[in-house]
């Protein structure tokens, strides 16, 4: 989970961590740690000595793991085994989309995403549409509360018609919306 919190905080800048000395408050603002996040981001800091420099805790237990993907062994180049967390954005804390590694960052419900991708207005791939199709129509405390069993998650890859598929539970539904998506930009009412 310290992965994910280190994760978390570089690429959205919302920090899961309280102060040492008060291990259940957790840090209201951590835009004041902007200089760290870049140092995070760029690999001259680790994640410990920034949580150590600023005597802060990392806050694990704000975080609940969700779902572990592992990429197909059909994708040689590279293969990732990635696990899903959830947690709630800490009071007084802001995600900004301010990294390196996204093309553009905004608030959305889990449902306007999955309907984004099936109107062609943005592409999800596997990994993504399922975690927004598992929290679609539930409130944050809600999935918070759950009890979930992670089972490891491992699709196969094949071809037909001339296109990929992807196998693995509910891949019909993202196939289907994956393949009948409207040409980009030109969804409904687009």
């Amino acid at each position: 989970m310290c992965a994910a919190a280190r994760e978390t905080f570089e690429e959205s800048g919302v920090l899961f961590a309280g102060p040492a000395g008060d291990p259940d408050r957790i840090v209201a603002d951590a835009t004041v740690y902007g200089e760290a996040r870049a140092a995070l981001a760029n690999n001259s800091l680790s994640f410990a000595d920034f949580l150590r420099t600023e005597k802060l805790v990392l806050r694990a237990d704000l975080l609940r793991p969700w779902a572990n993907w592992v990429t197909p062994k059909e994708e040689r180049t590279r293969r990732y085994d990635t696990y899903f967390f959830v947690a709630a954005l800490p009071q007084g804390q802001r995600a900004d989309g301010e990294n390196t590694e996204s093309d553009r960052a905004f608030w959305s419900t889990p449902q306007a995403g999955l309907d984004d991708f099936a109107e062609g207005r943005s592409f999800l791939l596997p990994p993504t549409w399922t975690q927004l199709d598992s929290l679609t129509g539930r409130t944050v405390d809600e999935v918070l509360a759950l009890e979930r069993r992670i089972v490891t998650v491992e699709p196969n890859l094949t071809t037909g018609e001339g296109n990929w598929e992807i196998e693995f539970f509910n891949s019909e539904r993202y196939n289907a919306a994956r393949n009948h998506r409207a040409p980009e930009g030109k969804g409904q009412g687009g």
